[in-house]
C-alpha cells in the first residue's frame, strides 16, 4: 500500500481535473439543449417533390436542410443541413458543416428545402 507520506507531490485527485470536466460538460449539456429543441413543423412533402429536391441538390452541389418526420418532445427535432454526396438503398448521405456525413432514411423525410451555400459556410 501507498502511503501519503510517500508520495513526491501532494496530490489533489480530481481537483485538478475538475476544471476540464466542467467546461466539456457545459459545452456538451448546450449543444445537446440546442439540437433538442424540438421545432414546428414543416408542411409534409411529397415522396415526388422530396425525391426532385433532394436530386436537384446532389446534380447542383446544393445545400439543404432536411426535417425528418421524427416526434420529440411534442414537437420534431431540428433540420440537418448538408451537401447532398450520395444516395444509395433508401438512404440519402449528407456532409455536414463538421465535415461528418449522415445518412438519413427516405423514408422518415418531412421536409426538404435548398439552402443558400454563402450564409451556410459563413456559420462554421
Amino acid at each position: 500500500m501507498y502511503r501519503e507520506e510517500r508520495w513526491i507531490y501532494p496530490d489533489r485527485c480530481i481537483k485538478k481535473w475538475l476544471g476540464w470536466i466542467l467546461s466539456d460538460h457545459a459545452t456538451f449539456i448546450e449543444d445537446a439543449a440546442v439540437s433538442e429543441t424540438p421545432v414546428e413543423p414543416k408542411p409534409q412533402q411529397s415522396p415526388e417533390t422530396i425525391s426532385d429536391v433532394l436530386e436537384d441538390a446532389w446534380k447542383n452541389a446544393k445545400i439543404v436542410a432536411i426535417q425528418m418526420g421524427t416526434i420529440y418532445n411534442d414537437g420534431l427535432l431540428p433540420d440537418v443541413e448538408g451537401a447532398v454526396i450520395g444516395y444509395w438503398d433508401d438512404q440519402v448521405y449528407l456532409q455536414q458543416k463538421t465535415g461528418d456525413v449522415k445518412g438519413l432514411s427516405t423514408a422518415d423525410i418531412r421536409n426538404v428545402e435548398l439552402l443558400n451555400p454563402d450564409k451556410w459556410w459563413a456559420l462554421v
